[in-house]
C-alpha cells in the first residue's frame, strides 16, 4: 500500500544544506549556557535530535499506532512505515531489504544474537574480542562463558597509539575461534579499527565476524558487502532518532548466512 506521512519543511534533496541550515534542524543546539552556545560531545549513548524526526514520530502515535501485520488501516500503515524504513537502512548499509532487523538498542540485540549463536558452540570454543570495544560488544559474549563454556580472549591495543594490536589479534586467532567481536570505531577513543581485515583473517580460519559500528555509523559510510560481515550492528540512536528512552531503537543487520544456517 502507499503511505502519505506529515510533511515537514526541508531544503530541496538536490540542495546542499548549509551548516547554519543543519543546525536549525536540531532545536536543542539553540540553548546557551552562561550567555554562551552549548556544545554537545555527544556519543553513541545518546545524540541531539532533528526537529523532523520527532515530527514523525509523533505523527505516527497520533495517526498510525497499531499492532503490526493485521487487516486494519492503521496497522497496515504502521507495516508499511517499517518497510520503508528497512528500505532506506538496507540502502544506507549496501545491504539487502530482508537483512535488517530492529530492536530494542544495540545491546540488547547482541545479547539476542550471542544467546543464538551459542545454541551452536561448543566447549572450548573460542570468541575474541578487543580492548577497544564497548562493554555492549563484550558482555553478551563474556556471559556465553558461563552459559556454554566457551573461552573468550581479548585482543590488546597498543596503549601508545590507542590503536588495536594486530600482532597480539594475528597469536589469539586460532582454529578454536568461532567468532571475532570487534567495534568499526572505539566509542571512547574514536579509534578506526580495519574490520575489512578483520573480517579476511577470521574468515580463512572459518570463523565468523560481528561488527560494533554504532560509533562509526554516524562519521563514515557502511558497506556491508565490502566488509564481508556475518553481522553488522548500529543502532539508530546514532542516526539522531533518539527523543528518550522509550523511543529508543536498534538496528542490525545479518547477512542471509546466518539466517541458512
Amino acid at each position: 500500500m502507499t503511505l502519505t506521512l506529515k510533511k515537514t519543511v526541508c531544503p530541496p534533496r538536490a540542495a546542499m544544506m548549509s551548516i547554519e541550515e543543519i543546525r536549525r534542524c536540531f532545536p536543542a543546539l539553540a540553548r546557551t549556557h552562561n550567555g554562551y552556545p552549548v556544545a554537545y560531545f555527544d556519543g553513541p549513548g545518546g545524540t541531539q535530535v532533528p526537529r523532523i524526526a520527532v515530527e514523525a514520530m509523533n505523527d505516527y502515535l497520533y495517526h498510525h499506532n497499531a499492532n503490526t501485520h493485521w487487516a486494519y488501516p492503521t496497522s497496515e500503515e504502521t507495516d508499511a512505515i517499517i518497510d520503508s524504513a528497512r528500505r532506506v537502512l538496507a540502502d544506507f548499509l549496501n545491504a539487502r531489504q530482508t537483512e535488517i532487523v530492529f530492536g530494542a538498542n544495540m545491546t540488547t540485540l547482541t545479547f539476542h544474537l550471542a544467546r543464538a549463536l551459542g545454541c551452536r558452540y561448543e566447549r572450548n570454543d573460542e570468541i575474541l574480542v578487543t580492548e577497544l570495544d564497548h562493554h555492549a560488544n563484550i558482555a553478551p559474549w563474556q556471559l556465553l562463558e558461563k552459559e556454554c563454556g566457551v573461552k573468550v580472549r581479548m585482543v590488546k591495543m597498543i596503549p601508545e597509539t590507542g590503536e588495536l594490536d594486530w600482532d597480539d589479534f594475528s597469536g589469539q586467532l586460532n582454529e578454536d575461534t568461532k567468532l571475532v567481536a570487534i567495534g568499526a570505531a572505539s566509542n571512547a577513543l574514536g579509534t578506526i579499527s580495519d574490520v575489512r581485515r578483520a573480517g579476511r583473517m577470521a574468515h580463512s580460519l572459518g570463523a565468523q565476524i560481528f561488527v560494533d559500528a554504532v560509533h562509526y555509523a554516524p562519521h563514515q559510510l557502511i558497506d556491508v558487502r565490502d566488509w564481508i560481515a556475518t553481522s553488522s550492528l548500529a543502532p539508530p540512536i546514532s542516526f539522531m532518532a533518539r527523543t528518550s528512552e522509550f523511543c529508543t531503537a536498534g538496528m542490525t543487520c545479518f547477512a542471509r548466512l546466518i539466517f541458512r544456517n
